[in-house]
């Protein structure tokens, strides 16, 4: 693998040179700063360019935070977090015993809210940072043995997801996230245990990110090879490759137990913006609990996501505003009567459910908003 190495340089010398030396133990070969050729590139550009080509990146965090960006008010360091926490997975080593100051705390806290958990260790000498880094590439080199990721493979599985046809009368909006490298995550018997199925219907009706009406039955049944968990207006698949797909109703009244009344459009012939992307959010927040549920050691290292409108391209689409200030009028799209769109590219590391969430919900409500009004 490429092993990008990130931090700041100065002073931190020994640190970096035990990952680098964690990485060529195992046979990888190592980015950094330091090795960089002469370029008529900037080394921002440089470096940036080099998180890209990376499969993995290896962060190392201290008291200091650098030199800042005139232009973009970061430290290098943090760029190439940002760079890098949508493409490949980043393994996230903190210094214990050190004060960091105050812009490395807050780097700190953002890098933590976002890969806290496995890939996250704190060391305390270059020996101990050295050991711990041979164990985190070990276990990521583990999760990737089921082969490499298939981007194209990968969005074949993840559209073919998306229900076709007619889906009844009311309009839909559709999720399906297919996840690499492509492998077996649940076993048939496991997919027929009850339990996950009262598991999958217990967090859609009250969890953190559920997409149930709390007044419907809700039902798992099994479905050829996946397991589904459905009401009559919103349902969840879950299959043995560990592909999920979440269909949610485009426009709807206050949930029970919801403070909101506007929380989803009431009018049937108009698509909300803002009400799209908070049940992409919510949809994208489900799927992220989902197979972190039946893929906690994540063998599923990245994720395609694809969104569906299901018989309401020829809706109207507008903003809460224009709504609120024309409500007596009906405008028309022109995107049929299905929709699908993808990010392009397509791949993204299966931590951005989670902690990108936000604007992957963005980027797919402007895709689906750009195909309806086209």
């Amino acid at each position: 693998m490429k092993v990008f190495v990130s931090s700041v340089i100065r002073g931190f010398e020994p640190y970096r040179d035990a990952a680098v030396r964690a990485a060529q133990m195992l046979g990888h070969e190592v980015i950094r700063a330091e090795d960089f050729g002469a370029s008529p590139d900037s080394p921002q550009q440089v470096c940036l360019a080099g998180v890209r080509a990376a499969d993995v990146v290896v962060l190392l965090l201290s008291e200091r935070y650098g030199w800042r960006d005139p232009d973009s008010g970061l430290a290098p360091t943090h760029e190439e977090y940002r760079e890098a926490r949508e493409r490949h997975p980043v393994l996230v080593f903190i210094q214990g015993s050190v004060t960091p100051e105050a812009a490395q705390r807050t780097f700190i806290e953002e890098v933590q809210s976002w890969g806290s958990g496995h890939y996250t260790q704190r060391f305390a000498s270059p020996e101990a940072l050295q050991a711990a880094a041979i164990r985190a590439l070990h276990d990521f080199e583990l999760s990737r043995a089921a082969g490499s990721v298939d981007e194209g493979e990968m969005l074949a599985r993840a559209t073919a997801l998306v229900p076709t046809g007619r889906q009844g009368h009311e309009a839909r909006l559709c999720l399906a996230v297919a996840g690499g490298p492509r492998q077996q995550v649940l076993r048939p018997a496991e997919l027929e245990d009850t339990a996950l199925g009262r598991t999958i219907m217990r967090e859609g009706l009250f969890g953190a990110a559920a997409i149930f009406d709390t007044g419907e039955g809700t039902a798992p049944e099994l479905s050829g090879a996946a397991l589904v968990v459905a009401q009559e207006h919103a349902s969840v698949l879950l299959d043995e490759a560990g592909s999920v797909r979440v269909v949610q109703p485009t426009a709807r009244g206050r949930r029970r137990g919801e403070a909101d009344p506007q929380a989803f459009s009431l009018h049937p012939a108009i698509l909300i913006e803002g009400d799209i992307r908070d049940q992409l959010e919510r949809g994208l927040r489900f799927a992220g609990w989902l197979l972190d549920h039946v893929d906690p050691a994540r063998r599923l290292s990245d994720i395609v996501v694809v969104a569906a409108l299901l018989g309401a391209g020829h809706l109207g689409w507008r903003t809460r505003a224009e709504q609120e200030a024309n409500p007596n009028s009906w405008p028309m799209g022109r995107g049929g009567d299905q929709v699908v769109v993808h990010p392009s590219p397509a791949r993204r590391n299966r931590a951005a459910l989670l902690h990108d969430t936000a604007r992957l919900a963005e980027d797919l409500t402007v895709l689906l908003r750009r195909e309806v009004r086209s």
